[in-house]
């Protein structure tokens, strides 16, 4: 639950919740405006393949857009779905990097607090926490 927290914090700091819906929209409308202009796209469906087809750039080729119309709307909806992979790309780079910082945070809280009681540890306490430190102190 802690990590979903995180990555809806980090999707609502940079504004990638409303890119996405916005994205979502567009895409929607795009397809219900499509076939109106294009004779080679004649169903909503069509219309919903031929643009994922063109903003995820795999490009099939079974249908094609000819008229200006259709190509503008083709590129709109292309460059915005690239748009959103690269977002969706740093969103996710962000969450984990914000997990990471969690993490650390967590270790060294329970680290301070075992060196605050180092005096009521056992002899086994304080020979993993001996341990821990040097394995620090070579990785660091």
């Amino acid at each position: 639950m802690k990590r979903l927290r995180v990555l809806w914090h980090i999707i609502r700091i940079t504004g990638a919740d409303v890119v996405v819906f916005g994205f979502l929209i567009a895409y929607g409308i795009a397809s219900l405006v499509l076939p109106h202009f294009e004779p080679g796209i004649p169903t909503i469906g069509d219309s919903f393949w031929y643009l994922f087809v063109s903003f995820t750039t795999i490009g099939f080729g079974d249908f094609v857009a000819v008229t200006l119309v259709g190509r503008l709307i083709t590129v709109f909806v292309a460059l915005y779905g690239i748009l959103v992979v690269a977002l969706a790309t740093g969103v996710i780079v962000g969450f984990y990097n914000e997990l990471l910082r969690a993490r650390t945070k967590d270790s060294l809280r329970v680290f301070i607090s075992e060196l605050e009681n180092l005096p009521d540890l056992s002899k086994e306490e304080l020979a993993d926490l001996a341990a821990r430190v040097r394995e620090r102190h070579i990785l660091g």
